[in-house]
């Protein structure tokens, strides 16, 4: 599942990860850095698809993205969008779950944001793995992501800014030890990262394992 923002088609080819055989798509709200790529997956799987597929592609978001789906038929021709499997579109609103199979369920809450930003938590098998997508400190959110086993969280700031709805790293690490999460996972960096220095910085509020995020990184739970 990716939230589908700058670079994620190309990332996804040039690490081999399996984006032909993605079968869900989540994007957590409608800046164009979280929705920037949308209209290039569909075109990778219209044109870029090397074995047939029959597993259809369910697109979850907040509400309004069947407008945002709309636009983007105008801007490029909804021939682009018409694929030859089927693709389904999940609108969610704060509080609601969504069945991905057999003991998956994709759960959302509300965060300081935008106006339909919404944090994801997914629990299977026992596991759970969360995102925060946009947000600012919010002790809401945090408690929906408890006891989780990650937690993948913007960290745009090294302080905080005061009227930007963005995680510092001080709030990143606070809001990942306010969760109890087992390791944390920080990427949306506005600012140029140290790995060392960034992990210290974190550990300062946060006891459990770090991660800085990159491109093509693979955790097993």
């Amino acid at each position: 599942m990716v939230d589908c923002g700058a670079g994620t088609v190309h990332a996804l080819a040039r690490y081999g990860l399996p984006w032909e055989r993605m079968t869900h798509l989540y994007v957590s709200h409608f800046h164009v850095d979280h929705l920037g790529e949308l209209a290039s997956l569909f075109f990778a799987f219209r044109h870029g698809l090397r074995t047939m597929r029959s597993e259809p592609l369910t697109v979850i978001g907040p509400r309004g993205l069947d407008r945002v789906m709309d636009a983007l038929k105008q801007a490029f021709g909804s021939k682009l969008f018409d694929l030859k499997f089927p693709v389904e579109l999940r609108m969610v609103a704060p509080g609601e779950r969504v069945e991905l199979g057999p003991a998956s369920v994709l759960s959302v809450a509300k965060t300081p944001h935008s106006d339909e930003s919404l944090a994801v938590r997914i629990d299977s098998g026992g596991r759970a793995v969360c995102y925060t997508g946009d947000t600012d400190y919010s002790e809401e959110v945090a408690m929906f992501f408890g006891e989780t086993d990650l937690l993948v969280s913007e960290c745009s700031f090294r302080v905080r800014r005061e009227g930007i709805a963005h995680l510092s790293i001080e709030g990143a690490a606070r809001m990942a030890a306010r969760a109890r999460a087992a390791r944390l996972v920080v990427t949306h960096f506005y600012f140029e990262v140290n790995d060392e220095e960034l992990t210290r910085e974190l550990q300062q509020y946060y006891r459990g394992e770090v991660l800085i995020g990159r491109d093509g990184m693979v955790i097993e739970l």
